[in-house]
Formats: structure tokens, sequence, C-alpha cells
């Protein structure tokens, strides 16, 4: 019985010795889930306002119906992969960017145009290099060809 409790003590202070940061998820970090939404819907909105020959090229004719499911996807996804408490039900990203055509330009591109929008935010470099990095891990998933120009042949 005093062994359990030593050994409950040393894990508590273990624990209230870690930074509250460290223990915080990147959700927390960010700000929460609105400043999640926030953020990424202005991103979308750059994205989305691109150069049709570019990155715009995706939404030149949708609806605004489907650009809304989309946008709100896109946030569900982000709040659950920072660790917010957020469902997302959508489809794996293989599956859901299969066909695009998506090149290595267009994710530089995508990533330069989050970086701008997490600059324009605010967000503190060491987070930004967190997102960046979390955005990293789906690349394999999107991308369909290693082009150095916009789509792929």
């Amino acid at each position: 019985m005093v062994r359990r409790v030593l050994a409950v003590v040393a894990a508590m202070a273990l624990f209230s010795a870690v930074p509250a940061a460290a223990q915080d998820s990147l959700c927390k970090r960010l700000g929460g889930g609105d400043a999640i939404s926030t953020v990424v819907k202005s991103f979308l909105t750059k994205m989305r306002k691109d150069d049709p020959d570019k990155l715009g090229r995706f939404w030149l004719f949708r609806g605004s119906g489907g650009v809304a499911r989309e946008e709100q996807l896109i946030v569900d996804f982000v709040q659950s992969a920072t660790g917010c408490d957020r469902l997302y039900d959508g489809r794996d990203m293989r599956s859901t960017h299969k066909g695009m055509g998506l090149s290595s330009a267009d994710w530089d591109r995508t990533v330069g145009l989050l970086r701008a929008t997490l600059d324009e935010y605010k967000v503190p470099a060491e987070l930004q290099t967190e997102v960046i990095d979390l955005v990293g891990t789906t690349r394999s998933a999107i991308v369909e060809c290693e082009e150095s120009t916009f789509g792929c042949p």
C-alpha cells in the first residue's frame, strides 16, 4: 500500500513538473477550435482566389453549397488532426484528392499560402512549424505527380 501511494505521489510530481504547454494539444496552443476555423477559412479563401491557372482552377465551376460543405469538412479535419474535440467524417485524403492531378508545384503553392495565412494571424514560428509538419504528413496521399508545373500531365 505504501509503495502504491509513493508511486502515485511520484507520478503526480513528474506530471506536475512538465510545463502546462507541453501537455496542451496543438488545437489548444493554436487558440482552440474557433481560432483554427477562422484561419482555415481565410486560407481557403486565398486558395479559391488564386490564379485560375494555378490553385484557383479547382473552384472555377463549383457551386456555393459544395464549397461550403468542403470548407466545413476541411475545418473539421484540421480541428480533429490538431486535437480539438471534433469528429471528421469525410473521406481519407487519398480518395478525396484522387484524379485531381495535384502536382508538387500545387503542393508547394498551397503550403506557401498556408504560411502566409499563419503569418497574417501572427501564429508563432514554432507552432507554424508544427502545423506545416502535420499538413506534410498528408502530402504522399494528395500529390499525384512530381511536376514543377501546376497540374499533372
